[in-house]
């Protein structure tokens, strides 16, 4: 599928221009109190534009990013893709040798930031040679290019625009658990190919709105938001999560779907303003099968008891790399299935392979593998970990899955989580999903270190509602369940487990927890 039409290439900013065009009275964006139009949304990002351009802004020009969610955030994603260059949202959470880091790999001529990162900025760029020019999204610095300026009036300038659906409109940066970060770059062709595919799969009607509190370095925050604006819909943009002021929102601007971490459902439900918010605006709640539970099913009844009738859930399986939605569980199967990342979408094509490029038997565990136009082109300047993510001429997602006899794929563990214990191989999530059903436990995570006896041992780190739950009664309780070998030899109790936005546990900062406590 070629996100063509008659002929012609269809950009992701033609969507802006669409729907200036087909509903320019209809509203865009909420941010703050302010709403824009998709008029004022199409007139702010050709203002943008010319700005951006008389600064020397063209097509592959970088521009990258070091700020909290905002409107003007998302305006800024949506001039640069039609400018043909490039936005590279920077995580704010990182340190200074992180962000120098990918400012150095990526190399950006401008770097926009406001007042609350600048120090952090600042930091970063003192470990480069070739600084990029500093934008101001704040107060007036020296030496810095305010922002309000590039919305003023000026010399008209040319603007060329993406010239091939293959141009990259945005580069984004893994997490980084497994090493350096490394840079996602995004075409225009896997931004539109994978929304056409899955807007059906989702069933979001014209007009709907989406709740934002993803932060904007983060690929579903971006993803979401043009599933939305393809259907002439509009977004509500939150500069941050907080549990109280986000129930609020979705029910003040009755949004009517959301990306739901279970961390942050979790918290939104135990709000104050939840026992008295008016949520039937709702339909759609999103996820990603990090949480090892059932919890979003309780999370869906819990919004029905709040007057969101026509709820629906479906789990979405993708990752930077691969495109967002490689499989979807959708809502008419998600309730009875909620741990099933469901099925390929239209125009992907997933296989389960061994180590060998084969494919593995009916019920057998294989690596996730992906084709399919909706892929990153590469990642930035490494071409050597591009060849390997490649190999074979398929994308190697690095997750472990299997089908079962109905043809629902299940998320079985990560390929690097995988522990050999005595011989035996031991997938955490399985262990993960035995534990988590104790009634006194909350969260966990389970994974292998070195044991000299067996190879690796299972350690599960748990997160407890009963301060008495204690180490031996997890041992007998999985005991109890699944295999003895497959039983955790160490258990710890957290307060909470590290996680990154999208919801998955950094298993590599509790095994650095572990390893600073032995010394």
């Amino acid at each position: 599928m070629q996100p063509d039409v008659g002929g012609m290439p269809f950009f992701l900013s033609d969507i802006v221009k669409d729907n200036a065009r087909w509903a320019p009275d209809a509203s865009a964006l909420i941010f703050a109190d302010r709403t824009w139009t998709w008029r004022q949304f199409h007139d702010e990002t050709q203002r943008l534009q010319q700005g951006l351009a008389r600064l020397g802004v063209c097509r592959g020009t970088r521009v990258a990013v070091l700020d909290r969610n905002s409107a003007e955030y998302v305006l800024l994603g949506y001039a640069l893709a039609g400018m043909g260059a490039v936005l590279v949202p920077i995580n704010m959470w990182l340190r200074a040798a992180e962000v120098g880091y990918i400012l150095g790999n990526c190399q950006p001529s401008f770097l926009v930031v406001s007042d609350e990162f600048l120090d952090l900025a600042s930091a970063a760029l003192e470990r480069l040679d070739d600084k990029p020019q500093m934008i101001s999204r704040g107060s007036r610095h020296q030496g810095m290019v305010e922002w309000a300026s590039l919305s003023e009036p000026g010399p008209q300038m040319r603007i060329e625009g993406p010239q091939s659906p293959d141009d990259p409109h945005l580069i984004l940066y893994t997490s980084g658990t497994t090493g350096r970060p490394k840079g996602a770059i995004i075409s225009h062709r896997r931004s539109v190919v994978d929304a056409l595919n899955v807007l059906n799969v989702f069933g979001i009607r014209r007009f709907e709105r989406f709740f934002c509190y993803m932060p904007l370095f983060h690929t579903g925050a971006w993803d979401y938001l043009k599933l939305y604006f393809m259907m002439r819909g509009s977004a509500v943009i939150a500069e941050r999560f907080e549990p109280d002021a986000a129930v609020e929102a979705i029910a003040t601007y009755r949004c009517n779907g959301m990306f739901g971490v279970p961390m942050v459902m979790r918290q939104m439900m135990e709000s104050p303003s939840w026992r008295k918010a008016d949520l039937s605006s709702m339909r759609l709640i999103a996820y990603a099968n990090y949480d090892p539970s059932t919890l979003i099913v309780k999370i869906a009844k819990a919004f029905r008891e709040r007057g969101a009738s026509e709820i629906g859930i479906a789990n979405a399986y993708g990752l930077t790399e691969g495109g967002p939605y490689i499989c979807i569980n959708p809502p008419d199967a998600s309730m009875r299935q909620p741990l099933a990342i469901g099925f390929p979408v239209p125009g992907t094509q997933v296989a389960l392979l061994d180590d060998q490029m084969n494919e593995v038997p009916a019920g057998g565990i294989g690596e996730i593998c992906v084709r399919s136009p909706a892929l990153m082109s590469g990642y930035l300047n490494r071409p050597e970990a591009t060849a390997e993510t490649f190999s074979g001429g398929w994308l190697h997602t690095g997750d472990l899955g299997r089908v079962d006899p109905e043809g629902y794929i299940f998320l079985v563990d990560r390929k690097k989580d995988m522990i050999r214990s005595g011989g035996e191989n031991i997938y955490a999530k399985e262990v993960e999903l035995c534990i988590v059903s104790h009634p006194a436990v909350r969260d966990c995570a389970v994974f292998g270190v070195l044991d000299d006896d067996y190879g690796e041992k299972v350690v599960a780190a748990i997160v407890r509602d009963d301060p008495d739950l204690t180490e031996s009664e997890i041992i007998s309780f999985v005991r109890g369940k699944i295999a003895g070998f497959k039983a955790p030899r160490l258990v710890i109790f957290l307060d909470d487990l590290p996680k990154t936005p999208a919801g998955k546990i950094k298993k590599h900062e509790i095994r650095k927890q572990l390893a600073d406590a032995a010394h």
